[in-house]
């Protein structure tokens, strides 16, 4: 597996493509909802519908949680984009022996209650519109593999046009305590039903 890294290069890199760059592509990004972390480490789920899913997160992380982030992504796509090791991206190769591997480095990193771990369910991009999200297998070894007491954040990012030339993004997010689910489907549930509120919030929004 590849291994995270976090470089000034990367960092700069970051901090352009979840600032300024961002926002010269959209017309407003908004931030709602409600942090309480409390002194844990994070591990946040997020929907993956776009090139911008690690940027987002990043942003959001930087605004509100304040962590170190650090994101897993997809072994052969983290290779076809090696800049996103030094952001923090580490990678975890699906179906793979090395898979195991990945989980438990995810585990040590939850072990800094300094740190957030960024990971997709889904597995792969997916449109926004398509829903229930599933968790892929991978989700549960995650949990399975964190000792230590941590809080989960969901996150949902929904894009609207309306009238606009450019679209608006909101990101939505929440804290939750893992001890409230006792399974995976629990789990997932609480996700899905997070999302089906952040749409009937983004059906209410004024352009």
């Amino acid at each position: 597996m590849i291994e995270a890294r976090h470089t000034l290069s990367g960092k700069w890199l970051a901090d352009f493509c979840s600032g300024p760059y961002m926002d010269s592509h959209f017309r407003q990004v908004n931030i709602i909802g409600k942090a309480d972390p409390g002194p844990y480490p994070l591990l946040m789920f997020a929907n993956h519908f776009s090139w911008w899913d690690g940027f987002i997160q990043y942003r959001l992380n930087k605004q509100v949680y304040g962590r170190k982030l650090y994101v897993m992504m997809l072994e052969e796509q983290l290779r076809k984009h090696m800049v996103m090791n030094r952001c923090g991206c580490f990678s975890i190769r699906k179906n793979s022996r090395t898979m195991i591997d990945s989980m438990r480095y995810a585990s040590g990193l939850m072990g800094n209650p300094e740190n957030m771990v960024l990971v997709f369910p889904q597995g792969e991009i997916l449109s926004l519109y398509k829903t229930p999200v599933c968790f892929h297998s991978g989700t549960r070894y995650v949990i399975k593999f964190i000792g230590n007491e941590y809080r989960i954040v969901f996150n949902v990012n929904l894009i609207d046009y309306g009238p606009c030339k450019k679209p608006s993004l909101n990101i939505y997010h929440k804290t939750v305590n893992p001890s409230s689910f006792t399974s995976m489907p629990e789990l997932e549930y609480a996700y899905n039903l997070f999302y089906n509120e952040c749409l009937a919030s983004q059906y209410s929004t004024a352009w």
